[in-house]
């Protein structure tokens, strides 16, 4: 039965991994979409001048194939958005049943549950910030994103810890980028201002130098969770063929 448990923790652990990895590219593919409904609400129409018989009439056009076009990308846009809220929602709650199941199987990552409920908390102050607080919205983003970074240190830590019981490097190596990574956006987000300041002592466009520290860190964590989605795919098959070889049934996937 442990063995079962461990599998589908596995299972549950890998799949919010995987989730991690397509939220974000989701929200890219938002903000491109809100970005091009901005610029078409915001392109101006035409107008056609025509002369005839000594009068001059000036007809606007344009405006309403502008319009419609921003509304039609101003709702997928929204539907994206839902659905992306969908699959955070389903990412961390696999996240957490996956490391609650290996936990209890004595594999690691009871750090990986406490760091899902962090960002599970981080996201719920955001919505209730977003609808209830925005004229202390700099607040309110300050504190999620503090919340945020440091349950996905935790998580990392978490995935570090899994691969360490399986005695898997690679997997290590993405918990380690994970939780490095967001450890330094957390340090930038904390001390954003004097980072400012050094960029700027050194001749170095502030907010260019920040982004790409940004970029560059988003980049390293992506790496490690694909490292560490490959890596579980592999404990998985092992625990696969193991439970094959003892008789027990495979155990199903579950939410």
């Amino acid at each position: 039965m442990r063995q079962l448990d461990e599998l589908e923790g596995v299972r549950r652990l890998r799949s919010g991994v995987l989730l991690l990895i397509l939220v974000p590219l989701l929200l890219f593919i938002v903000a491109v979409a809100a970005a091009v409904a901005m610029f078409v609400a915001a392109r101006p129409g035409y107008r056609v001048t025509v002369v005839t018989s000594g009068h001059i009439f000036t007809q606007a056009g344009g405006y309403l194939g502008s319009s419609l076009a921003a509304v039609g990308i101003a709702i997928l846009t929204a539907a994206l958005a839902l659905v992306s809220l969908v699959l955070i929602v389903m990412a961390f709650g696999r996240l957490s049943g996956g490391f609650s199941l290996l936990s209890a199987a004595g594999r690691g990552g009871s750090i990986g549950v406490a760091g899902t409920w962090l960002v599970i908390i981080a996201i719920i102050i955001a919505l209730l910030g977003a609808a209830l607080l925005m004229f202390v919205g700099f607040i309110v983003s300050s504190i999620v994103s503090v919340i945020g970074n440091a349950g996905y240190i935790l998580i990392g830590k978490g995935l570090y810890d899994v691969g360490s019981s399986y005695g898997k490097d690679s997997l290590k190596t993405g918990g380690a980028l994970v939780a490095i990574s967001f450890a330094v956006v957390l340090l930038l987000t904390v001390d954003w201002r004097g980072l400012l300041s050094y960029a700027a002592a050194s001749g170095v466009p502030a907010l260019l130098s920040l982004l790409v520290l940004l970029l560059i860190f988003m980049i390293t964590s992506f790496i490690g969770l694909i490292l560490s989605y490959t890596t579980l795919g592999d404990i998985e098959r092992e625990l696969q063929a193991k439970a094959s070889q003892g008789g027990a049934q495979p155990a199903t996937t579950t939410s």
